[in-house]
């Protein structure tokens, strides 16, 4: 049994997108219907991973993608949309497929198929089926050695055993090292998929920050840890207290289950 989370804020829509899912060619089961971006974020942080979300692009209150941004979500996403302009970006969120509506019984059996035809050649062991899916050429040596920045109109890569942090504002996402800052294109949420989790840790919705930079940590308010780095960061980099004894653990080489962080 397959569970799906349907993300679409048109009611009509919603109940055609169920009935087509549930009398699709597969098992698959409608586990909740969000109807707008915090809708699916509150459900999202408060259950279970679906183990596939079919989400419109143009919601009530923002963009689908404002979803995947604020929630670290592990599972594949078929893109449901009246507009053709966001498929990059779709593919930049989790997206496997990007179905322009009307969506139709065929279209939507063709994605289904694409989503069973990647589970099967990626498997689904330890919940890695969704990294995979985004990231399948790393999976074939391991985590990423580098990532691929944007510098005076070139493209070049920054080993990450320079990185200090990651860090998202306001849609963009810069790579900071010692001597520079970096744009990305990519999400926090893509990038933490491929790294290595022994050197990497999701601080919050902002940061992603190697163990290299932490130099300090301090008790913070609502016992929150707030984290000193070699490198000033643009913003306080707090560890919230459902994340704070993760965070101790990973610093002391412990160890933390991949996508297991909690942002409130």
């Amino acid at each position: 049994m397959t569970d799906v989370l349907i993300v679409e804020s048109d009611p009509g829509m919603a109940e055609d997108l169920r009935q087509m899912i549930e009398t699709s060619a597969g098992d698959y089961r409608i586990i909740y219907i969000a109807i707008s971006v915090n809708d699916a974020k509150s459900w999202l942080t408060t259950h279970r991973s679906p183990q596939l979300i079919v989400c419109d692009i143009q919601l009530s209150d923002g963009l689908g993608f404002d979803i995947f941004q604020d929630v670290n979500v592990a599972a594949p996403v078929i893109f449901c949309t009246s507009y053709d302009e966001y498929a990059l970006k779709a593919f930049e969120n989790n997206g496997i497929d990007y179905l322009i509506k009307p969506v139709s019984q065929e279209k939507l059996e063709r994605s289904l198929k694409k989503f069973n035809q990647l589970k099967e050649l990626f498997g689904e062991e330890n919940g890695s089926f969704p990294r995979k899916i985004g990231n399948g050429a790393s999976y074939l040596t391991g985590y990423k050695t580098s990532l691929l920045v944007y510098y005076q109109d070139k493209i070049i890569p920054v080993n990450l055993d320079q990185v200090d942090f990651i860090h998202y504002n306001n849609y963009q996402v810069n790579v900071y090292t010692q001597n520079a800052h970096y744009e990305t294109r990519d999400t926090l949420n893509n990038i933490i998929a491929t790294l290595n989790p022994r050197d990497f840790f999701r601080a919050n919705r902002q940061f992603i920050i190697h163990r290299k930079s932490v130099t300090t940590i301090q008790q913070y308010f609502g016992r929150k840890l707030l984290v000193g780095t070699t490198y000033p960061a643009p913003e306080p980099v707090i560890i919230s207290k459902a994340n704070a004894s993760d965070f101790l653990k990973w610093l002391e080489g412990l160890g933390v289950e991949e996508n297991s962080y909690s942002f409130q």
